[in-house]
């Protein structure tokens, strides 16, 4: 039976599942610790992203604040997409409570999107990250 036609708790455990550990608790590098620190890095960006739109919206160049803010708010949308695409494949079709939270962050991150309001992308990719993440701890 593959991974993927297992139906786990949740994203975290289907990513703990794919990452061995040896005796010593070391872990080789594999393509899904790669991916796991490629969407933390790019998490982080967005929230960077943010932050430099801010600053430069402080020092009056609004244009460069702008493009920002729309990378950081796109960034985000990308984040949940996969996220939300993670979590349909890994969980199943069939558990109401991660719908429930899909649904609610993606709504918060269509305010945000609609609002351009990179705030709001950030708390539901935050929300969705920290929601996905449940089962990861070993």
């Amino acid at each position: 039976m593959s991974d993927v036609s297992k139906n786990f708790k949740s994203t975290g455990a289907a990513i703990r599942s794919r990452i061995p550990v040896d005796a010593d608790g070391n872990f080789p590098i594999n393509r899904t610790l790669i991916a796991v620190l490629a969407f933390g890095l790019a998490l982080f960006n967005q929230a960077l992203f943010w932050l430099l739109a801010v600053l430069i919206e402080g020092q009056g160049r609004p244009v460069p604040a702008g493009r920002f803010l729309l990378g950081s708010v796109m960034l985000g949308a990308l984040l949940w997409l996969i996220l939300g695409l993670a979590q349909v494949r890994f969980t199943g079709r069939g558990k109401p409570l991660d719908w429930v939270v899909l649904a609610t962050t993606g709504a918060l991150l269509g305010a945000g999107v609609v609002m351009m309001s990179p705030g709001c992308a950030l708390a539901a990719t935050g929300l969705l990250t920290a929601w996905s993440a449940r089962g990861l701890k070993r």
